[in-house]
């Protein structure tokens, strides 16, 4: 497995916002989203940082995740990357059962344009950033909506813009998407693109709407530097 870091710090976004959290960050990503600067750089650039990249087996990475929750008494894993589905299936399937025996909880934030498999789906909170047109790189769109129907109350779907076109956008996706459900479907975030939107025009945008969207405002950039590494 492609390992960048593991780290413990305060969930930033999505359903667990401000929760301590063990971050475990894989290295690569099938995605270039060259409509704006990827604010994990370290992670997905090989050029620039494959020399920090480690490659890890499973046990090795959850004797790390341990190593944090004993110093730091937490619960809550965040597979992020790059995109954590990256990872060969049947090691990102051991890490999750060695953990999962232990009683923590896995989230996964992950793009969602790489076909999840059933044990993930079952065992893991997910977190999907679904890529609108301004991204740049949104050509996964079959995947995304197979991946997403699979989605339950458990989980989440989140929205990044940088205009309001990209707003409208995401609507229209949700509008279809809904149909397709059989449930209760996931929560929705939305958040901007830093310095090509501003949170007040979002949040009239979602009121105007009259969406019950929850607003993902990256709160980790708010308390640390937004470029800082490992927060």
């Amino acid at each position: 497995m492609q390992l960048s870091e593991v780290y413990t710090s305060t969930q930033g976004e999505g359903p667990r916002v401000g929760l301590p959290t063990v971050f475990v960050r894989f290295a690569g990503c099938n995605l270039k989203c060259p409509g704006w600067p990827c604010d994990t750089q370290h992670a997905i650039d090989p050029k620039l940082y494959r020399d920090e990249w480690k490659v890890v087996g499973p046990r090795e990475i959850a004797d790390q995740i341990q190593e944090q929750q004993a110093r730091y008494g937490v619960k809550n894993i965040c597979f992020t990357g790059g995109e954590p589905f990256l990872q060969r299936n049947d090691d990102l399937r051991d890490l999750a059962e060695m953990l999962l025996r232990d009683g923590t909880s896995i989230e996964a934030f992950t793009n969602g344009t790489l076909r999840w498999p059933p044990w993930a789906v079952y065992h893991i909170k997910f977190v999907m950033d679904w890529k609108l047109q301004g991204s740049g790189d949104s050509s996964s769109f079959e995947n995304m909506m197979v991946n997403a129907s699979q989605l339950r109350a458990k989980d989440a779907v989140k929205f990044t813009v940088a205009s309001e076109e990209d707003f409208r956008e995401a609507v229209t996706i949700w509008e279809e998407y809904r149909k397709t459900l059989p449930g209760k479907p996931p929560k929705v975030y939305v958040g901007i693109v830093w310095g090509k939107a501003e949170p007040a025009d979002l949040v009239r945008w979602i009121l105007e709407a009259r969406l019950p969207w929850r607003l993902n405002m990256q709160v980790h950039k708010f308390v640390w530097d937004p470029d800082a590494r490992r927060t």
